[in-house]
């Protein structure tokens, strides 16, 4: 993998290659995203598969809470760009020492979020269908 380049991203800049976005501010800081959105930074990477690594170490990162402790700011926090970098570097540095579980961590990761992912689908439905039964018991 690659150095490391990860910026803050301009709502007016466009990005050629493999890139994503992390957010930046707000209780979920540190969250990775495919689209932009005013508050993020963005990562750009050389290569398909070092995207791919990096979101997922973000993305773990995230869920695992590493990014609380940077928090900074009283009435919206935020993390440093440094301290993310800081961050992410050493959780690469972890995952090319143990590349076996890293990618296990990561086929675990994808299974639960495509799970997820049905599941919400399922809880949109569940809810429609509970809007049309209401529905048609007032108007019918």
């Amino acid at each position: 993998m690659q150095t490391l380049k990860i910026k803050t991203h301009r709502m007016s800049n466009e990005y050629e290659g493999h890139h994503f976005f992390i957010l930046s501010k707000g209780y979920h800081a540190g969250k990775p995203l495919a689209k932009p959105c005013p508050n993020c930074f963005v990562i750009v990477t050389n290569s398909e598969e070092d995207k791919n690594k990096l979101f997922w170490i973000c993305y773990s990162l995230w869920k695992a809470g590493n990014y609380i402790p940077l928090l900074v700011g009283s009435v919206i926090p935020f993390v440093h760009i440094k301290d993310v970098h800081h961050e992410i570097t050493s959780a690469v540095q972890k995952a090319l020492n143990r590349p076996h579980e890293f990618l296990n961590l990561v086929k675990q990761l994808q299974n639960l979020h495509k799970v997820e992912k049905c599941l919400d689908l399922q809880i949109k439905l569940i809810t429609g269908i509970k809007a049309n039964i209401a529905r048609n018991f007032w108007t019918g």
